[in-house]
């Protein structure tokens, strides 16, 4: 009878948990894919299959942020509807206490924190890396993507470029606004036709303009050009090279920052840093601090998915309500909750005389105590 009764919960929260999951990580995915690759797939510089393939490697690291929202709001959906139904109910009245009721609850919260936590420190790193790698191979292979026509290209640091007219590489009615440092317009090139190359060694587009002239100018508009303006030099032709080194190093495939790192990478560092305090002044260093940090990060958000199963058990009992959207919307108050304290335990970082890594669960003890206190008030009724 128990473990017909553990089968039919198991059932109803997977598949609450399952949809919440597809929708969390869709709402993710679209707003993700919207930021970061949607102008390279317009512009012609992705393949759709490319575009696809990329997508998919966002899935893992998108899921770290998916799982506890999803498990959150499947147990409210499920639960909610099991009590507004009197199921659970019967199930008391049938001699079943809420502990025996809510255990596979608990065997499902521990799953998604196993889950959680392979993503977030091993998959997810993996999927980040091969994601920034195959952009940046997609841009080598295709690099004179970047010059599309009747679209300001700001894709080169210092150089604003607009083509009015591109036919492979045959380039007609080109612009160029060159910047400051403060991002500030020095000099206008404009050119009636021009040829654009890539050359493999350099890394760089080749641009050879002709017929064009060169002005001083303060300003991206073009109405004030005057053909007696002394500040106006005339050329029939002109050579620029558009360097793509900086757009290539910061799509570099190799593990430098923290968050491209699986687990066991993170405490080689670790170990790393500590040997170096050893030979310096022993101190911990800043360095190791924002490292710890960090895994700590990690480890606790894959802990919240228990933490919170804890508190949605007895709130979905209370609440008790059939309505998805109702349930959805306190998965997300309870979130938002939680982030806003895990935030505000970010603020201790730097401080000294306080460990900001130990601080990081502050959120997960205070919902893990406040979920014991309503489940333990929840199983007297």
């Amino acid at each position: 009878m128990i473990n017909l009764l553990h089968r039919y919960i198991f059932k109803e929260l997977l598949i609450s948990i399952g949809i919440s999951f597809c929708f969390f990580l869709f709402v993710l995915l679209m707003g993700e894919t919207i930021r970061d690759l949607s102008e390279l797939l317009t512009s012609g510089k992705l393949g759709f299959k490319l575009f696809l393939q990329l997508m998919a490697l966002l899935i893992p690291h998108l899921a770290i942020y998916a799982i506890p929202f999803a498990v959150l709001s499947g147990i409210l959906i499920g639960f909610g509807r099991m009590c507004a139904d009197e199921e659970i109910t019967a199930m008391k009245a049938s001699g079943f206490s809420l502990y025996q009721i809510a255990s596979s609850v608990f065997l499902i919260a521990f799953l998604g924190m196993i889950i959680s936590a392979a993503f977030s420190l091993y998959y997810g790193p993996k999927s980040t890396l091969t994601y920034r790698s195959l952009i940046a191979q997609s841009l080598a292979d295709n690099p004179m993507g970047f010059i599309q026509e009747k679209k300001f290209v700001k894709d080169f640091p210092g150089y604003v470029i607009y083509v009015n007219d591109r036919k492979g590489k045959e380039l007609n009615d080109f612009w160029v606004w060159e910047l400051n440092e403060a991002d500030e317009v020095e000099l206008f090139v404009r050119a009636e036709r021009g040829e654009l190359d890539y050359n493999v060694n350099k890394r760089a587009l080749l641009l050879n303009l002709e017929n064009g002239s060169i002005e001083g100018r303060t300003t991206l508009d073009t109405s004030s050009i005057s053909a007696s303006s002394p500040k106006i030099l005339y050329f029939q032709s002109l050579p620029i090279v558009l360097s793509l080194d900086a757009l290539f190093e910061n799509l570099s495939t190799g593990p430098i920052r923290y968050k491209d790192m699986t687990l066991g990478q993170l405490m080689d560092e670790r170990e790393s840093l500590k040997e170096k305090e050893v030979q310096a002044d022993g101190r911990m260093s800043e360095e190791r601090k924002h490292l710890q940090l960090y895994i700590h990060e990690n480890l606790s958000q894959a802990y919240s998915v228990f933490a919170l199963s804890l508190v949605a058990i007895p709130l979905a009992i209370r609440v008790g309500r059939k309505e998805s959207l109702i349930n959805v919307l306190i998965a997300l108050l309870i979130a938002l909750l939680y982030h806003l304290l895990t935030v505000s335990m970010s603020w201790f970082d730097g401080v000294e005389g306080i460990r900001s890594d130990l601080l990081i669960w502050i959120p997960n003890i205070l919902f893990q105590f406040l979920g014991i206190w309503l489940f333990s008030k929840a199983a007297r009724q």
